[in-house]
């Protein structure tokens, strides 16, 4: 009797093997599979060998030889496509949930959408001269005043002259009241309005909030827009917004900055009104103002500004302003009109 036969009815005596047997070779098999899909790529090259068909070596008839490396190949296959498919997937999944960050992510606010858009405008302009040191800046502001209860209303006009770079005496005046300020004493107006001061401030928005907060104590100015308390915001709203309506000369590029930084201005609000000859504009206010009436207004389409509005509460009696620059000029000389 030749070899092949006697392995033929060795076979024979052995009977095949149960469900019980068989399931405990496929958990073997999901075990390899298992480790594998986390080897490397030439760990996946390699046929595996499990002892779940360990005795189909010995049967010649089933050709087991060629069997067991296809089935090892196939295996692998299906592992490696299983670890791409999953690859795919998470990458899938992540891609969505970038994408729902972003939905997240709060969405500009109509007023931060018409200040950038004033900021691009202001970007546009002609730049303005630049004055000499030795020069004043002159303004004509009109400012239109109401009292609510009475309704009376009153026109103010206002004629100043600012030193350039305060090295000599201003005349500032402000409804119908002028102030005579010394050389290097503080302004009635804040600071930043001058040009000795404008040509100082960054043009990077956050960098001109930081610069701006806290002014007289700057060993406690904040070192991100984090530490900018509320009422430093408050201060700051009120300090933008009289840059962007008050300041007549200032380059363009900070005067956009100053857009942008009043965009980013907590509670940064817009709504529709009308300026002081009763047409439509926009009026921008923050939450955060002490006044919701405290408003830069805006034209309605080119987001220019036309003026602001305020209130002055003097005694038990309330005014509603609106205030507007109506003309300015570079002059050599103080009380020089253009």
């Amino acid at each position: 009797m030749d070899e092949m036969t006697t392995l033929r009815h060795m076979r024979a005596e052995i009977s095949r093997p149960g469900p019980d047997r068989l399931t405990t070779g496929r958990e073997r098999l999901q075990a390899a599979i298992d480790e594998e899909a986390t080897a490397a790529d030439t760990e996946l090259r390699r046929p595996i060998i499990t002892g779940g068909f360990m005795t189909d070596t010995k049967d010649s008839s089933r050709n087991p030889v060629r069997r067991r490396p296809l089935l090892s190949v196939a295996v692998a296959s299906a592992a490696a496509v299983a670890v791409i498919a999953t690859a795919v997937v998470a990458d899938n999944i992540g891609d969505r949930q970038d994408s729902s960050a972003d939905v997240a992510r709060p969405k500009p606010s109509y007023a931060e959408k018409v200040l950038r858009s004033a900021a691009d405008e202001a970007r546009k302009g002609s730049e303005p001269d630049i004055p000499r040191d030795d020069q004043f800046i002159y303004t004509k502001s009109v400012t239109e005043e109401t009292e609510r209860k009475t309704g009376k209303g009153k026109t103010y006009t206002d004629e100043s002259w600012t030193s350039v770079d305060g090295s000599k005496h201003s005349w500032i005046v402000f409804l119908g009241k002028g102030n005579w300020t010394n050389p290097g004493e503080n302004r009635t107006q804040p600071p930043q309005y001058d040009w000795s001061e404008l040509k100082k401030l960054p043009t990077d928005p956050v960098k001109l909030i930081l610069r701006l907060c806290s002014p007289v104590d700057p060993p406690l100015k904040p070192k991100s827009l984090k530490g900018v308390s509320k009422e430093e915001w408050r201060d700051l709203h009120y300090q933008l917004k009289g840059m962007v309506a008050r300041a007549p000369v200032m380059p363009n590029e900070l005067r956009a900055t100053a857009f942008e930084a009043l965009a980013m201005v907590p509670g940064i609000k817009a709504k529709p009104v009308k300026d002081g000859e009763g047409r439509p504009a926009i009026g921008i206010w923050s939450k955060n103002a002490l006044f919701e009436e405290s408003l830069l207004v805006l034209d309605e389409d080119t987001h220019k500004v036309l003026g602001s509005t305020s209130i002055r509460t003097p005694g038990d009696k309330t005014y509603d302003q609106f205030s507007h620059l109506e003309d300015y000029a570079i002059v050599d000389k103080l009380k020089q009109r253009p």
